[in-house]
């Protein structure tokens, strides 16, 4: 009994171990991933137990929790994913605010430069009713210009009065993909009853995923609209707060009922 209890905690400590790489890299902990390098022959049974021992070392070391990324199906419908059901999870902080500020410091520039470009491009899509048509989302990264730590193209603010239209478009069509492969932006394609990606919650409004290779080849009808790990890294009320820093605002109770309307949602303090 007491070997078995030894190696389950060897088990949980390798599974610490792996999703604090994935989090390292930018991946998601992906459940195939897990079974291969670190469950291997475990019987399902065991699974539940594992990961709920990792989550508590994870919280207790690094102040950090595994989060269930949501399906496609479930963003579109506002559900939580089931924890027996999910299949990937992102590492989530646990600790307090003031103390998650003092960590961003600490990161480095090109850190710092994704974060602030990824968080500007979804305030944008929050402020649209959470949904964007592709061809506008490349006009807005176009004019705000991916850092360079993500840009392949000659699209920065730099260098952007020398490069052509055609390397700007493909600057920011790639900024965008990056975007998509962290998970922070979803594309999908709207049914014909529903407006904007609210309308796909409320009205259950049939959504298809399509390829998300940053071409322009299924734009058509397409949009931009939040991506599992935006909705578990990102609240509401943190988003108005970051948009009225931004904009250099009071982040009021009249400014948030704003924002909200523009969000299509009201925004609370608990959010």
């Amino acid at each position: 009994m007491e070997e078995e209890s030894q190696a389950s905690e060897r088990t949980a400590t390798d599974l610490v171990r792996y999703a604090l790489a994935c989090h390292a890299s930018g991946k998601p902990i992906r459940r195939e991933n897990l079974k291969t390098h670190v469950l291997g022959n475990t019987p399902t049974r065991n699974t539940r137990p594992l990961l709920d021992r990792a989550n508590t070392l994870l919280t207790q070391n690094f102040g950090l929790k595994m989060v269930a990324l949501p399906s496609h199906e479930k963003i579109l419908t506002n559900k939580a994913p089931a924890t027996t059901a999910a299949t990937k999870w992102v590492l989530q902080s646990t600790l307090p605010d003031a103390a998650r500020q003092r960590l961003e410091l600490a990161q480095t520039e090109d850190q710092q430069a994704i974060l602030g470009f990824a968080t500007t491009v979804l305030s944008l899509v929050f402020v649209s009713n959470m949904s964007v048509p592709v061809d506008q989302l490349v006009l807005y990264v176009r004019k705000l210009g991916p850092p360079q730590c993500i840009a392949t193209a000659a699209d920065t603010r730099d260098t952007a009065e020398y490069a052509s239209d055609a390397q700007m478009e493909s600057a920011a069509r790639e900024a965008i993909g990056y975007l998509l492969r962290q998970g922070y932006l979803d594309k999908v394609k709207l049914g014909a009853s529903g407006g904007g990606e609210h309308g796909a919650e409320t009205q259950a409004t049939q959504a298809t995923q399509l390829p998300t290779d940053g071409g322009d080849r299924h734009d058509e009808g397409m949009m931009y609209t939040w991506g599992p790990k935006a909705r578990t890294e990102f609240q509401p009320l943190d988003m108005a707060r970051f948009i009225a820093a931004a904009t250099g605002q009071e982040c009021s109770e009249e400014f948030i009922k704003t924002i909200g309307r523009a969000y299509g949602s009201n925004i609370t303090a608990s959010q």
